[in-house]
């Protein structure tokens, strides 16, 4: 009984001198565990918001409308209300869009809205740069075009070509899925540019690290044929 009274009065002369300190602490971890659930809540909000946003141009572009889909996404993007990964989304497809109706200028300050806003999205920014090289090609500027293409394979590029690994399953994997197209189309610009050296040594190498993609093996091979 008199260790009873003896804990309880060591509770009671610890909550004398420290529960207000306690009540305090207690309050703090309640108001952070809130502020986290609804900061949780709000990303949601928010995404389901920007998603929605993006909703009526994905619409138009499902449905092969893509002058609709263009205006749609522009609007969005002028309206300022999209950020992030949803802005680099509709940036990148208002880019396609305008790459295809030859609108260069346009579709390359797009594909470069769309790399500022990726972030870490490897898809976005892959496609973002594998655009900005394609209106590089077609403007002509080879030169661009190559800096543009080394970087995309040297950021994207995993696959070492190693057979064994490859086999056992330890080969790393590609961060983006246009890697092999991203080579073919360096070659072709080393080609333009009159670096034969580098061109056949591209050649080679999709050869060696995309020999199993039957489509640019192919192409490697017609290519290599011809030095």
């Amino acid at each position: 009984m008199a260790n009873e009274n003896n804990s309880h009065s060591e509770f009671k002369e610890f909550f004398v001198s420290h529960g207000k300190k306690a009540l305090v602490g207690l309050v703090v971890i309640l108001v952070i565990v809130a502020g986290i659930v609804q900061y949780t809540e709000s990303r949601k909000a928010a995404a389901t918001e920007q998603a929605n946003l993006l909703g009526a141009g994905m619409t138009y572009l499902y449905a092969g409308a893509k002058d609709s889909a263009l205006v749609e996404f522009e609007a969005q993007i002028n309206a300022g209300k999209l950020s992030g990964l949803a802005l680099a989304k509709a940036s990148l497809f208002a880019g396609n869009i305008k790459f295809e109706s030859q609108d260069l200028d346009g579709a390359n300050a797009l594909f470069q809205k769309a790399l500022d806003n990726a972030g870490s999205s490897a898809l976005i920014r892959s496609a973002a740069m594998h655009g900005q090289a394609a209106v590089s090609m077609e403007k002509k500027d080879f030169a661009g075009a190559a800096s543009l293409l080394e970087k995309y394979i040297g950021e994207f590029g995993k696959r070492t070509g190693d057979l064994e690994d490859r086999y056992q399953k330890d080969e790393p994997v590609d961060e983006a899925p246009m890697v092999a197209d991203a080579m073919w189309k360096l070659t072709l610009v080393y080609q333009e540019l009159g670096n034969a050296d580098k061109a056949k040594a591209t050649a080679e190498r999709l050869l060696k690290i995309y020999g199993d993609n039957q489509n640019y093996a192919d192409k490697a091979k017609k290519f290599l044929a011809a030095f």
